[in-house]
């Protein structure tokens, strides 16, 4: 027969390295890739941290020119004077000298507009209610408001400071503004000891060096409002690269500032802004933008964004709402299409929020890309062992397979099997050692099969010498039961002589005769019919019987051999348990046998034989499950199918239901235990042996020739049925004669 490819040696072998080469393999391509991974992960997060740092620097690098240009004004000492002809020249020169500027005024306290750099005579449309305004004067440094320029229709940034009174310092002050005086002059190498906040010797000649360095200072060691702005300015110069993003770094203490006179503003435009951000492309779909601290656009790559009569509003767009709320750094958020993002947000100290977005799927996709590669380059690798191990595998297995078809032809008979295989290694030396075996095979088997020749002879030989011996006795039955039954019964006529002539002396010794007699018939009888069965001379007379007649036709015969040891019978028979068409002449020999027993091996005891009535399926052996138990009579039999056909639903399960009963036959169980001496597990496997007992001992002290329980035996298997033991020593024996009810006429041939 074919083996399966599945089960052969090259597939397991080829599995077996599979299994202890490729997990190992997988798991250290998958350690190693999912770490690249991370790392391109990790880096395209660092991209666009990367873009978000440089944007945001220049960004605030634009503000920081903004609030000089602001603060130029507001500190020059023309505006000061909140004199409108000292004004108008310093704002007209601003708001041409700076492009992206279309605004510079300056305003009185009362929100009129005093001066404009655009040189058109001032308006009187008072502003006090303006956001930038109000907060310039309430002492704010620096503001910003983005809005919808009504001049020009475009988004645009409005800053605004106070303009305050200017109290110049010398010798004797002291505050906060003395400390940032020495902190300035300390930073640009001419203050050299501690700062004290007093304005003494020290810082007045610090300053005084300070005005040499400049040609159109009088170094008096006072600081007038030209020496403040050239220290801020030399300070600022110096702060080029500061390391905070702090508009307000040069905002002086509250001692130092003078008293509030106005307010100055500039206006800008956010387009350069807008263009400067929309020239951040992150691969094909990230962008940038920018909202202010309320969370409205003031500059997008798009411009029809930000066209409208006012800003959009996007605090509640996740990342502006994360921004908002105080956080920063990277940020993964799905917008209301359901795409992913990867966010940077930046906030400035003035409030406005730099964003910069990429969607996942492009920010991943070179970590997709490297699985994909990882995921082939572990498919090949799978492949690669996997063909390497089916070669190798198949260099060891061919020379196996060989070994095995030759051992296979071997097992059956042909003996000139040899194997070539000239290799100098292990399978080498099998293949010269199985030759050597075959050769060997060879020899063995030719002697054996002469032997088996003669043994076959001597085997014919015998059985028909057994064949003789058992034919001879079966009909030397005539011969032998003729003398014997002459002699019982000329001893019983004898007894009956003797009585009439009251020659009572004599009848114990007839008595002898008679008894002797009986015995030996019994056991010649015995013999006979081991000897008919072994010959095949024995036949079944088939006929119907009523079981319970036959149980009490057992029981009276039974009963003098019960009585004799102090017995008691029990018998349970059902009166409605029907009928067996069945050899009864070998049923009631067979059940004799067994009381038999029980009575001789049960001293006081007691005896029970159970009969019932029971159905098995067609075909099945005793012993097997049975399908129905412990039905009674017709009757019983008939309620039986109409309650199994109730539970049917509909014709089929009923067609089915009858088809299970035709199946099915019924059986007579009879079943005899007693409370005896019970027999060992090796008695009771000789038991039922011709011509033994259980033991020798039991054969000196009960008698018998050990052929009752075998006979019985027989005369089931050729009723179709069987005879179970159960016993343990000590506590009695169970025999269980199984029978079909109706014995098929073949087994009466």
């Amino acid at each position: 027969m074919k083996e399966s490819f599945f089960l052969s040696l090259r597939f397991r072998m080829t599995i077996g390295v599979l299994l202890g080469v490729v997990p190992p393999m997988l798991a250290a391509i998958w350690f190693a890739s999912f770490h690249a991974a991370n790392i391109i992960r990790s880096q395209a997060k660092q991209n666009l941290e990367l873009k978000a740092d440089v944007l945001t620097e220049s960004i605030w690098r634009w503000e920081q020119m903004n609030v000089r240009v602001l603060r130029s004004i507001s500190q020059n000492p023309s505006i000061i004077s909140m004199n409108a002809s000292t004004q108008l020249p310093l704002l007209v020169g601003i708001n041409r000298s700076y492009s992206h500027i279309y605004l510079a005024e300056a305003y009185n306290l009362e929100g009129y507009v005093v001066a404009r750099g655009s040189g058109t005579p001032p308006d009187r449309i008072n502003r006090s209610d303006r956001y930038w305004f109000k907060s310039a004067v309430a002492g704010t440094e620096i503001t910003h408001q983005a809005l919808i320029s009504r001049l020009t229709g475009k988004p645009a940034v409005i800053f605004s400071t106070p303009i305050r009174e200017f109290a110049s310092l010398s010798l004797g002050d002291g505050g906060n503004s003395v400390s940032e005086l020495q902190q300035q002059l300390k930073q640009l190498g001419y203050y050299k000891n501690d700062i004290t906040g007093i304005y003494g010797n020290a810082t007045a000649d610090a300053v005084a060096q300070f005005q040499k360095k400049y040609s159109g200072l009088q170094a008096g060691g006072s600081v007038d409002f030209t020496t403040k702005q050239l220290l801020e300015l030399a300070t600022n110069f110096q702060q080029q690269f500061p390391q905070t993003h702090q508009l307000n770094s040069t905002d002086r203490s509250a001692d130092q500032l003078g008293k509030i006179q106005g307010v100055a503003i500039i206006g800008i435009l956010l387009s350069d802004l807008a263009r400067s951000i929309g020239t951040v492309r992150i691969g094909k779909t990230g962008f940038a933008f920018l909202v202010d601290k309320k969370g409205q656009l003031i500059a997008h790559p798009d411009p029809k964004l930000l066209a409208g009569k006012q800003l959009i509003n996007l605090s509640n767009y996740p990342p502006v709402k994360t921004l908002l709320a105080g956080k920063s750094g990277a940020f993964y958020f799905a917008d209301e299409r359901g795409v992913k993002w990867l966010s940077c947000l930046n906030q400035l100290d003035s409030g406005w929020g730099v964003i910069i977005l990429q969607e996942e799927a492009e920010v991943l996709e070179k970590e997709q890309l490297f699985w994909q590669f990882a995921i082939t380059i572990a498919a090949l690798a799978v492949l690669g062992v996997g063909g390497l191990a089916w070669i190798l595998t198949s260099r060891l297995v061919q020379p196996i397979g060989r070994l095995t078809v030759a051992a296979r032809q071997l097992s059956s008979g042909d003996w000139n099997q040899r194997v070539n295989i000239e290799r100098q290694d292990e399978l080498g030396t099998l293949a010269k050692a199985f030759n050597r075996m075959a050769v060997q095979l060879q020899k063995l088997f030719a002697s054996l099969e002469a032997k088996n020749q003669e043994a076959d002879k001597a085997r014919t030989e015998a059985e028909k010498a057994s064949k003789a011996k058992s034919l001879f006795m079966a009909n030397m039955s005539h011969e032998l039961r003729t003398p014997l039954n002459a002699i019982i019964g000329y001893s019983e006529m004898l007894e009956e002589e003797a009585s009439d002539l009251n020659c009572e002396e004599l009848l114990p010794d007839l008595q002898r005769i008679n008894n002797a007699g009986q015995h030996l018939l019994s056991l010649i009888n015995d013999i006979l019919d081991i000897s008919k069965i072994e010959a095949g001379r024995i036949e079944l007379y088939l006929e119907t019987c009523e079981i319970s007649t036959l149980i009490n036709d057992v029981a009276t015969t039974i009963k003098p051999l019960v009585d004799k040891n102090r017995n008691v019978l029990t018998v349970h028979c059902p009166p409605d348990i029907g009928t067996v068409y069945t050899d009864i002449t070998k049923i009631y020999q067979c059940l004799l046998n067994l009381l038999s027993n029980a009575s001789k091996f049960t001293e006081a005891g007691k005896i029970t034989l159970e009969v019932r009535r029971f159905r098995r399926k067609k075909g099945e052996g005793t012993g097997k499950q049975e399908e129905k138990v412990s039905f009674l009579g017709e009757e019983e039999v008939k309620s039986d199918v109409l309650s199994l056909e109730a539970k049917r639903e509909g014709e089929k399960r009923k067609k089915e239901s009858e088809s299970a009963i035709s199946a099915c036959e019924e059986w007579i169980s009879f079943k005899v235990s007693d409370t005896g001496i019970g027999m060992s597990a090796e008695q009771m496997e000789r038991v039922f042996h011709a011509f033994t007992q259980a033991d020798e001992s039991t054969t000196r002290r009960y008698g018998g020739t050990g052929l009752g329980l075998a006979i019985a035996k027989k005369f089931c298997q050729m009723m179709g049925g069987d005879i179970g033991l159960e016993s343990e020593l000590g506590k009695g024996s169970i025999f269980t004669v199984e029978l079909p009810a109706r014995v098929a006429e073949k087994a009466a041939s």
